[in-house]
């Protein structure tokens, strides 16, 4: 069995290369390829020399995460004569080249995955942990503003501009102001059809026109944060909102 790793190559292996790591009850796995062998000096220098290209260069790629793409990698080939074998295989390492000195060799270990399947296991894990997060969220509904559709994260109706209540100077209560208020939508959630642009050109033109009784004006205007989800290892950008609508009498 031989093994190459970039510039490196060796068929003294100790043990078997092939294994998985990750959670194999979710099918979260990947491939890992373990060198573990005897190497001549010359073979333990091209073996360091390949972690070094790769980690200088790997070193500087975006977060992985962010950039949902696997990045700088290393290429692994396996020949074999057990029915597994990879060809020029883009891999990061995850163990780095160890080595102790036995006689004139060096024992040596380091450990590879397959990057492809790496990434498919952190982006999924992601969002599995935003299913799991919004899966403990209650449904408050959506609201519609204009072309755009907000989901709710919170109760929104609310009031707003009704009775005050102050002392007289004997100490009794009285009321001021009118004994109605105003009803209110303090909307909070994320985009899930339209755009935020669409949420800002509904603002635009309702500000634009003289409100109707019993329609809601808004009276803030909309403000948006993104994040980034995961779904179905689909890396896309979410806006979460906020703005007050008031409904007029």
């Amino acid at each position: 069995m031989t093994i190459t790793i970039g510039s490196f190559s060796t068929n003294a292996l100790l043990a078997q290369p092939f294994g998985y790591e990750g959670e194999a009850r979710t099918g979260l796995t990947a491939r890992t390829f373990t060198v573990s062998g005897l190497l001549t000096p010359t073979q333990w220098q091209a073996l360091v020399a390949a972690y070094n290209t790769w980690r200088n260069a790997r070193i500087q790629d975006e977060d992985t995460l962010k950039s949902g793409i696997v990045g700088t990698t290393v290429s692994v080939s396996i020949t074999s004569t057990n029915g597994l074998s990879i060809t020029s295989l883009a891999c990061w390492f995850t163990e780095p080249p160890q080595g102790e000195q036995t006689g004139a060799y060096i024992s040596a270990r380091c450990t590879l995955v397959d990057a492809a399947q790496a990434l498919d296991v952190l982006l999924r894990s992601v969002e599995k942990a935003t299913e799991n997060t919004e899966k403990d969220l209650p449904n408050l509904g959506t609201v519609t503003l204009g072309s755009a559709v907000v989901t709710l994260t919170k109760p929104m109706d609310t009031r707003r501009d009704g009775p005050d209540v102050a002392l007289t100077a004997t100490g009794v209560s009285y009321i001021t102001g009118p004994l109605v208020a105003h009803k209110v939508r303090d909307i909070e959630g994320y985009i899930s059809s339209g755009t935020y642009a669409d949420l800002l050109s509904w603002y635009d033109t309702t500000i634009a026109a003289v409100p109707q009784a019993t329609s809601y004006f808004p009276v803030t205007a909309p403000s948006s944060t993104a994040e980034v989800v995961v779904t179905n290892g689909v890396k896309s950008t979410r806006y979460n909102v906020q703005i007050t609508v008031l409904q007029i009498l």
